[in-house]
């Protein structure tokens, strides 16, 4: 007969290991895609800002309600740009909407969509990224990307390589988690036909107990009256048939128990020495991300300030202008009258700024973050030889610069949009993206920084209270 008290120890053991999943495993998921989303967003950028692909216009417009597989159909090299430009914007839509709408439990992550999910997960191939990938897509976006990297600074080819190689990281895990889950997913199936029909009341125990085949016979008969929501499987019907009645019940039982179990995280307490300034050092790092950043934007400010020049320029300015960059002669003053607004009060303000002595001054920090870029370099080496409140200080003077600067982009994307003329607007390049992608490393840099405020804090609170590191 079925056997009850192993059915009721199995219900126990996926209830448990469901709240396992749902509240430690994949949450784990989800940040997960959030990381692969933040590099799949700055993998554009890059691309973008070197015209290799173009901002999607309809990106706004498009409807996404839930996790689409992207096309991975060839193309032909004239129409990798724009295919790429198109299936990567798409991919990156979609990665939005598992980040912000997709909720990650056991009961909303049925077959079919853990399905979907890894088939989506493979829309490019981050595991094997090159160009001679037999995938399109995986093809064609290698290709751009080394076209990105040629001409680029040994920091950007980095960074890019870095982001590559964390799309393909944490890709993996998340394909391995899904993996577990699928087969997880088979037990809980298992356990509520357990539940739902041998407990049901027109359930006959006594004829599913005379075989397996008796008992399989018995289940797809009340499946329709008490799962008729589910699709029936047969062959995870046929195994637990075979938990209940075959001559190795006993092994399989012990199996499935076993393989249920919660690994238990050790909470034995250890002396664990944490290293404050460790915290500073990693927000850093990551400060000096802006640098590729800022060398992006002050290059479209250059090419903006080029175009709004031209509109007004006389044969004889133009050729002066020429015979100035001929013989290296510094240009005249040019002076913008920008209209700042303060982020926190919305008050505005006008301020003069003399366009070249700006991009002078961004192409000087641009220098200046990179120095400290890497660990080994001198830049990094001789802020990590300093006091940890001297670093913190570093890092809220560099933070509060950057924020000013970035209402600057702001306020310079504005004058140049509202200043040029119809004819030329449509040839000037916006700041959005780059500002964007200022703003969160920022986030990122603030948030480690915030650690060690908080960690600092934490420390300080122990240490009145009487209690020690152990």
């Amino acid at each position: 007969m079925p056997d009850i008290e192993f059915s009721k120890k199995i219900i126990h053991a996926i209830e448990d290991k469901t709240a396992y999943y749902n509240i430690e495993i994949l949450p784990k998921v989800l940040d997960s895609y959030r990381l692969i989303h933040s590099c799949v967003k700055s993998l554009m950028d890059v691309l973008i800002q070197r015209s290799l692909i173009k901002p999607d216009p309809y990106k706004l417009e498009k409807k996404i309600s839930g996790v689409e597989l992207i096309s991975n159909e060839p193309f032909t090299d004239a129409e990798r740009s724009l295919v790429i430009g198109t299936r990567i914007s798409d991919y990156e839509c979609i990665l939005d909407y598992i980040c912000t709408y997709n909720k990650f439990s056991v009961d909303n992550l049925s077959f079919a969509k853990i399905k979907k999910f890894v088939d989506f997960n493979s829309t490019f191939n981050w595991n094997s990224f090159n160009e001679a990938s037999a995938f399109p897509n995986t093809r064609g976006l290698a290709t751009l990307i080394n076209d990105a990297k040629r001409g680029a600074s040994s920091i950007a080819v980095n960074t890019i390589n870095d982001i590559i190689q964390k799309c393909s990281t944490t890709t993996k895990l998340i394909n391995a988690t899904l993996k577990d889950l699928n087969e997880f997913q088979k037990e809980a199936y298992k356990a509520y036909i357990r539940k739902d029909i041998f407990e049901h009341p027109k359930f006959n125990i006594e004829k599913a107990s005379k075989s397996i085949t008796d008992e399989q016979a018995e289940i797809k008969r009340i499946f329709p009256i008490a799962m008729a929501k589910q699709n029936y499987y047969p062959s995870l019907i046929e195994e637990i048939a075979k938990e209940d009645l075959s001559p190795e019940k006993a092994t399989l039982q012990e199996n499935l128990l076993r393989k249920l179990v919660i690994e238990k995280k050790d909470t034995t307490k250890k002396v664990k020495q944490i290293d404050s300034k460790t915290i500073l050092l990693t927000s850093t790092l990551a400060l000096s991300g802006l640098a590729p950043q800022l060398e992006a934007i002050i290059n479209k400010i250059s090419e903006n300030k080029i175009i709004l020049q031209s509109e007004n320029l006389s044969f004889f300015e133009k050729l002066s202008q020429k015979l100035r960059k001929l013989f290296n002669i510094p240009e005249p003053p040019v002076i913008y009258t920008i209209t700042i607004t303060e982020p926190s009060t919305g008050a505005s303000t006008k301020e003069k700024i003399d366009i070249q002595e700006f991009i002078a001054l961004i192409q000087k920090k641009i220098i200046f973050y990179n120095s400290f870029s890497v660990r080994q370099s001198p830049g990094f080496v001789k802020i990590e030889q300093s006091p940890a409140d001297k670093i913190l200080e570093f890092i809220n003077k560099q933070i509060a610069e950057a924020q000013k600067l970035i209402t600057q982009f702001i306020a310079i994307d504005n004058y140049f949009k509202t200043t040029a003329t119809p004819e030329t607007r449509q040839h000037i390049k916006g700041l959005k993206i780059e500002i964007t992608s200022l703003k969160n490393t920022i986030i990122s840099t603030n948030q480690h920084r915030v650690d060690y405020i908080s960690f600092i804090e934490e420390q300080e609170q122990m240490k009145k209270l009487g209690i020690t590191n152990e």
